[in-house]
C-alpha cells in the first residue's frame, strides 16, 4: 500500500477524533481492516475509495493526493519559461520543461506540440523519432475531432522536415502532401467570410505577420540551395524583394526583436553575394549599413502593439533578456572571407565599431 495514502487515512480519522471502530463501522467493514490500511500492510478496496472521501467531505483526488493542476495557468507558466529561454538560445533547456508538462498533462494537444516543437528546434536528427511520435498523435487526433487547425498543420511541417532532415524524402513528400495549399488556408477563407472589423483586422495583421516570416525563411532556403537555374543573381534579387517588403509592412523598423533579426540577415546576405558576385562596394556598404542598423535597434525592442496597416494588432514582446544575440553573431559575420577586401575601409571599421559599443 502506498505508505502515504496510510498517513493520510490516520491523519482524516484523527482530525475527526474518531474511533477506528466507529470509522470501520461506517463503512461497513472489520476494524482490523482499518487498522491494516493506516500501518500501510493492505489498501482499501477501490469501491470504497467514494465512502471514505465523503466521510471526511474530501475529493477522491485529494484523499489520494493526486497533484490538481489548472491546466491553462500551468501552462502558461510553462510557457513563460521557455519563451526566455529560447529567446537567449537555451533550447536544450527548454526540453524538461516541456517533457514535466507531458508527464502531468498527457492529454493536452498544446502541451504535445511544444515538446515536439522544441525537440524539432533543439535537434532533428537525434530525436527523430520524438517528433514522429508526437507529431502522428497530433495529426491523428485533429484529424479525428475536428480540431484546431494550426496543430494538424505543425504536425505536418515538423514530421516532413524531420525526415527530410534525416534522409527520408520519400515520407517527407508523403507528409508535405497532406498540408493545405496556401489558397486554401484557414486565414485566407476566414477574410472572405466575415464581416466583424475587429475579427477583420486581428486576422489580416496575423495573416501578413506570418506570410512574412514564412517568406522570410522560403527566401533563406534559396540561399542555403544556391539555386542556378534562374542565373547567379536570382537569389540577391528574391532577398532584395522580401527585404523591401519589409520596409513596407513595417515602416521605421518597428517590428519584433525576431523580425528585426530576419530583416538583419536579409541585408547581410545581400551583401555577401554582392561582395562575391558584383563586387560593387556601394551595394555591400548599403546593406551592411541596414544590417548593423536593425541588430543595434533590437537590442531596445520594448512591448507595444503594432498599429501599421499590413500587420494592425500584432503584439510585439520586449527583447530578450540576452538582447545582444543579434550584435554578436553580425560582428562575427563581418569577419568572414568574402568582405576581406572591406575590411580596411573606414565606413566598414565604423561598422564594427557600432557592433563592439553595442555588444
Amino acid at each position: 500500500m502506498n505508505v502515504s495514502l496510510a498517513d493520510k487515512l490516520k491523519e482524516l480519522r484523527k482530525s475527526k477524533n474518531i474511533s477506528q471502530e466507529k470509522f470501520a463501522e461506517y463503512l461497513g467493514v472489520s476494524y482490523q481492516a482499518v487498522s491494516k490500511w493506516e500501518n500501510g500492510v493492505t489498501s482499501p478496496d477501490i469501491l470504497l475509495l467514494p465512502d471514505i472521501a465523503r466521510y471526511f467531505g474530501i475529493t477522491v483526488d485529494e484523499l489520494l493526493q493526486v497533484e490538481q493542476i489548472d491546466a491553462n495557468r500551468y501552462f502558461e507558466e510553462c510557457g513563460s519559461k521557455a519563451e526566455k529561454l529560447f529567446r537567449d538560445g537555451k533550447r536544450a533547456e527548454i526540453i524538461p520543461i516541456w517533457r514535466e508538462a507531458y508527464k502531468k498533462l498527457p492529454n493536452d494537444i498544446r502541451v504535445k506540440e511544444m515538446l515536439m516543437s522544441i525537440y524539432f528546434d533543439t535537434d532533428k536528427e537525434k530525436y527523430q523519432n520524438e517528433i514522429i511520435e508526437l507529431g502522428t498523435e497530433i495529426y491523428n487526433a485533429n484529424t479525428a475531432d475536428g480540431g484546431n487547425s494550426y496543430y494538424q498543420g505543425q504536425a505536418i511541417r515538423q514530421i516532413a522536415c524531420t525526415y527530410y532532415a534525416n534522409g527520408n524524402t520519400q515520407k517527407a513528400n508523403e507528409w508535405a502532401n497532406r498540408a493545405h495549399q496556401i489558397n486554401h488556408c484557414q486565414e485566407m477563407l476566414f477574410m472572405q467570410i466575415h464581416d466583424e472589423e475587429d475579427w477583420l483586422t486581428d486576422t489580416f495583421g496575423f495573416a501578413n505577420h506570418w506570410y512574412l516570416e514564412v517568406l522570410f525563411y522560403m527566401a533563406v532556403r534559396l540561399n542555403m540551395c544556391n539555386v542556378k537555374c534562374f542565373g547567379e543573381d536570382y537569389v540577391q534579387r528574391v532577398n532584395e524583394a522580401v527585404v523591401n517588403m519589409f520596409e513596407v509592412a513595417y515602416p521605421n523598423d518597428d517590428m519584433s526583436y525576431e523580425s528585426l533579426g530576419q530583416l538583419c540577415t536579409l541585408h547581410r546576405c545581400i551583401a555577401e553575394d554582392e561582395a562575391s558576385l558584383g563586387k560593387d562596394e556601394v551595394v555591400v556598404r548599403k546593406h551592411l549599413s541596414r544590417a548593423v542598423e536593425c541588430a543595434v535597434k533590437s537590442t531596445t525592442v520594448k512591448a507595444h502593439t503594432l498599429t501599421h496597416p499590413l500587420v494592425y494588432g500584432w503584439k510585439v514582446t520586449d527583447e530578450p533578456s540576452d538582447n545582444k544575440q543579434l550584435v554578436r553573431n553580425l560582428k562575427a559575420e563581418l569577419m568572414w572571407q568574402c568582405f576581406d577586401e572591406y575590411k580596411i575601409k573606414d565606413w566598414f571599421v565604423s561598422l564594427v565599431t557600432q557592433l563592439k559599443n553595442n555588444e
